[in-house]
């Protein structure tokens, strides 16, 4: 970083770092002894604050007639709050100067709302806390790979003083891997990643393709958003940039709900600022520790458009470990969630059976109905390993799957920017 933008961004920093350390240090607090006594009861009163509010300001709430126990408010999703918006709003917070997110997620539903400033407050203490943990340091040279014409752009003075160097993904190629790695090769300025898991991945393989040694470039962390992080990615990165990635479980309208430590596979849960459930995957009935089932989260501090017992559309496994509590998995997109052909969720990710096929551009596994899926490939040339690669999912998918195969010049990004690998295209 420059001299001109450390003293800026010091200036800056003067006249609202106090109030930043009393955030962090509260999510640190809560989020590092989330089972003591003490801890407990400030979480709860957060939950209580916040339901509370949502039954006296909102018309949906309000009209309810709840009390302050999260189990009788109704389990709600982003259909639930876009059809009925004008009741999630705060009487309280109308008119107020609110930020404004705009998301369409996995799933390709245009989807916004409101955060007060405490709620920005919040995600910003947040996102100091979980990313001094993955290794990142403020100030460090940030590359932030993302599909930029997607979401609000970061303005230019913003970039500068945070030092975030923007990378658009919308057209990966060996030309941009070229130029991007001849790039970290001449910066010897410590510097993190952030961006999409499958990004990464396709810069290893670029790495993998061109036979490339380790690069040294002083990279100092590097958090994987939006995707399933495979173990590939993991290892691959580690040989190629000498660091252990982690893996970030967020959403764009609310913030960050968990994240991987280095060196670790479960997820880390942001207590502190979510109050999470795992509900049944039929019912809105909770399940018991160690069991897949829906997550649903209520937002403590977004008081602007109270987002209570807010179904992610994800799947997960909750657990504790080491007196944190923690998310052993995270299964990804509810309707990208396919089944075998018993009617069994397939709790692992087998596409990183995939990782074994490196002759592959893309591949995404569709279920169209209960026994018959369809894998879309992309390859240059003729695909010699069909039948063997077909061998290797019939276990995973049942003895009696029907397993099509169509080849494609592209498996097109969704609106977000982002592929879908598992599409569960049954009713």
């Amino acid at each position: 970083m420059s001299n001109i933008r450390l003293r800026a961004f010091n200036i800056i920093e003067r006249f609202i770092s106090k109030q930043k350390r009393l955030d962090v240090l509260d999510v640190k607090t809560i989020i590092e002894n989330s089972l003591r006594n003490d801890i407990i009861a400030k979480k709860n009163n957060y939950l209580i604050q916040l339901l509370k509010h949502a039954s006296n300001t909102t018309g949906y709430y309000k009209n309810l007639s709840r009390g302050t126990n999260i189990t009788d408010f109704p389990v709600t999703n982003k259909n639930t709050i876009k059809s009925n918006f004008h009741l999630f709003e705060s009487s309280k917070f109308k008119g107020n100067k609110l930020k404004l997110v705009r998301t369409s997620g996995s799933t390709g539903l245009p989807f916004k709302t409101f955060q007060n400033k405490e709620k920005v407050r919040r995600n910003n203490a947040d996102n100091l806390y979980f990313s001094k943990l993955a290794g990142y340091s403020v100030g460090n040279k940030l590359y932030y790979f993302r599909m930029w014409d997607a979401y609000d752009k970061k303005s230019f003075l913003n970039k500068w003083l945070r030092n975030i160097k923007t990378l658009d993904v919308f057209d990966l190629n060996d030309a941009f891997f070229n130029k991007f790695v001849a790039l970290l090769s001449t910066k010897k300025h410590q510097k993190s990643f952030i961006g999409y898991a499958s990004t990464f991945e396709q810069l290893c393989k670029y790495l993998d393709k061109t036979k490339s040694k380790p690069i040294q470039t002083n990279l100092q962390s590097v958090i994987a958003i939006s995707e399933s992080l495979n173990t590939y990615t993991k290892e691959a990165m580690k040989k190629y940039f000498q660091v252990d990635m982690v893996s970030r479980y967020s959403n764009v309208e609310n913030g960050i709900i968990a994240q991987q430590l280095p060196g670790t596979e479960y997820f880390l849960v942001n207590t502190a600022s979510y109050f999470v459930e795992i509900l049944d995957l039929n019912t809105d009935t909770p399940i018991k520790n160690g069991n897949p089932g829906r997550i649903v989260i209520t937002d403590l501090f977004n008081y602007a458009v109270p987002m209570i017992r807010y179904d992610t559309g994800d799947i997960g496994i909750m657990d504790v470990i080491e007196d944190k509590i923690v998310l052993t998995q995270v299964l990804g997109r509810n309707i990208d969630t396919i089944t075998d052909t018993k009617g069994d969720i397939i709790l692992n990710n087998i596409m990183m059976l995939v990782n074994n096929y490196h002759e592959l551009n893309q591949c995404q596994l569709i279920q169209k109905s209960a026994k018959t899926y369809l894998f879309k490939i992309n390859i240059k040339s003729e695909f010699k390993r069909e039948k063997q690669f077909i061998a290797d999912f019939r276990p995973h998918l049942g003895s009696d799957a029907i397993i099509e195969i169509e080849y494609v010049s592209e498996i097109p990004l969704m609106a977000s920017g982002k592929r879908r690998v598992m599409v569960n295209e049954m009713s």
